[in-house]
């Protein structure tokens, strides 16, 4: 990794750029992924120009790719994870010109559609930031691997508060998401500033107001066909949520981008896929989440108000009869995977 990350940027380029993008990577076997090369391609059709901040020690050649994609390179060391690269790019580069900046990461599948009008037909609500995909879960924020900022967020006390202050010592992933992917959103609606989102659950009743959960998972095939271009890589790869109909990406990928079949079977293929979580893996998480409650989480999407009302209730029903088995059985197979450790 390089002592100097900066010494090969072009941060007049990236200071005067119309839109600005802030990409941080991160690969293990240190190489540009093919499906990264078009998620890249696609932000420049879309007009961004492109900072990759790569904590993979990436060698000469595939340095190369990224140059050959337009885009500006910065060799980091993995310090506060992709918020850690975004806050060290905005202390180098601030003051900047943009109309547009957009934190974006490779943690999704990108494009899966037109990314340029999405782009557009975001912007064009009025908003000072808007996202990709809103979260209510823990409290309502703009999922970070895809956060748009106009000047009047970007250049805003609330923002150089978490994003033009030195990172300091995060305790964990969680404290992490805490501080910075949802303190982003909370800091700046706080401070008067509106956003929007192109996929949100927010003003629904039922399942998805009460019991908030991540649509960036559950929901994935409605998130694509309601024109949001992103498959997220851990949906697909881990599927620790036992989403059922995750094996029918492909045919779903090839009716929006056929030609991203290809690149994300080819990722897969390097990468391997976690093994099948069993039924009770979520036990002890938020029962949201639990498989027997799916097919209701996809009947409240798809439901009324009145509906809505009556699947609630029935999924509170099933969390109440399936606790003390869920609970129980967990338990004994805990107990027993002690018993073979100690063995």
């Amino acid at each position: 990794m390089s002592d100097q990350p900066w010494a090969q940027v072009d941060l007049e380029r990236l200071r005067r750029a119309r839109r600005l993008c802030l990409f941080a990577h991160y690969h293990q076997d240190a190489v540009v992924a093919e499906h990264v090369l078009r998620y890249l391609q696609a932000l420049g059709a879309a007009g961004f120009t492109v900072l990759v901040l790569s904590t993979s020690p990436l060698p000469d050649a595939e340095c190369a790719k990224l140059r050959a994609v337009g885009a500006e390179i910065a060799l980091r060391e993995n310090r506060g994870m992709d918020f850690g690269g975004w806050i060290e790019a905005c202390l180098e580069l601030f003051p900047i010109e943009a109309e547009l900046l957009l934190l974006a990461n490779d943690s999704v599948y990108a494009p899966l559609g037109d990314l340029p009008a999405f782009v557009e037909t975001l912007v064009d609500t009025e908003a000072d930031f808007y996202g990709a995909l809103e979260s209510l879960e823990v409290a309502p924020h703009l999922q970070s691997w895809f956060v748009l900022l106009r000047p009047a967020a970007y250049t805003s006390d609330a923002f150089a508060a978490l994003m033009r202050t030195p990172m300091p010592e995060m305790g964990s992933k969680l404290a992490l998401v805490l501080r910075y992917e949802i303190g982003l959103t909370r800091n700046l609606a706080a401070a008067g500033l509106r956003y929007h989102a192109a996929f949100t659950l927010a003003g629904r009743a039922g399942i998805a107001s009460a019991l908030p959960y991540n649509p960036a998972h559950l929901l994935w095939r409605a998130l694509i066909e309601a024109g949001v271009p992103f498959l997220k890589i851990e949906a697909l790869r881990l599927n620790l949520m036992r989403i059922g109909d995750i094996g029918q990406w492909r045919d779903v990928v090839a009716r929006h981008a056929p030609d991203m079949v290809a690149p994300i079977e080819a990722d897969i293929a390097r990468r391997g896929t976690a093994r099948r979580p069993g039924m009770l893996l979520m036990s002890r998480s938020r029962p949201i989440y639990w498989p027997e409650l799916r097919p209701l989480i996809l009947a409240d999407y798809r439901a009324g108000r009145t509906r809505s009302r009556l699947l609630l209730a029935l999924s509170r029903t099933v969390i109440a009869a399936m606790w003390a088995p869920r609970w129980g059985i967990a338990k004994a197979i805990g107990a027993r995977m002690k018993l073979q450790r100690r063995g």
